[in-house]
């Protein structure tokens, strides 16, 4: 018999107020937060690795190539450089999309080459001694990029 009491007392809600106790279970559930909703999740992860991939990849790859453009912009005529492709000329010309190379030891090959050919700017080894090596000192960076205070 209190087990007959005890289910009538669970379905009274049924009888008594049913359709607004069903509402207010709605209400509840609807309103789980922000970050319940399971698209928005994936939406934050997104952004979260797309802001890692430009920050550790697409970044750097620019500040080099403005580096490189900097570099290209300040060769004059006269300066040897080194291609892309491993090979050394000398600059005779400098047009605005390309420069004019002058390849070996016979002044006649001059051959125009875009600028985003050339690598460095660099006069070739013709010796057969190892060169040295260049160390430059860099300042060193925290974590994060940034350059130490020095005190």
């Amino acid at each position: 018999m209190s087990n007959l009491f005890y289910l009538l007392s669970g379905t009274s809600s049924i009888v008594g107020n049913g359709g607004t106790s069903g509402a207010a279970e709605s209400t509840t559930q609807a309103t789980g937060g922000f970050m319940s909703n399971p698209i928005m999740v994936i939406v934050i992860y997104c952004v979260v690795i797309f802001g890692a991939l430009y920050f550790f990849s697409i970044r750097p790859q620019k500040k080099r190539e403005k580096e490189a453009d900097a570099m290209r912009s300040m060769i004059k005529p006269g300066d040897s450089v080194l291609l892309n492709n491993g090979m050394y000329g000398t600059i005779v010309d400098v047009t605005a999309e390309c420069f004019i190379i002058e390849f070996g030891t016979n002044k006649g090959i001059r051959i125009p080459v875009i600028k985003q050919e050339v690598a460095l700017v660099r006069e070739p080894n013709l010796s057969n001694k190892e060169p040295e090596s260049i160390v430059e000192e860099k300042p060193k960076k925290s974590l994060f990029g940034f350059g130490k205070k020095e005190d």
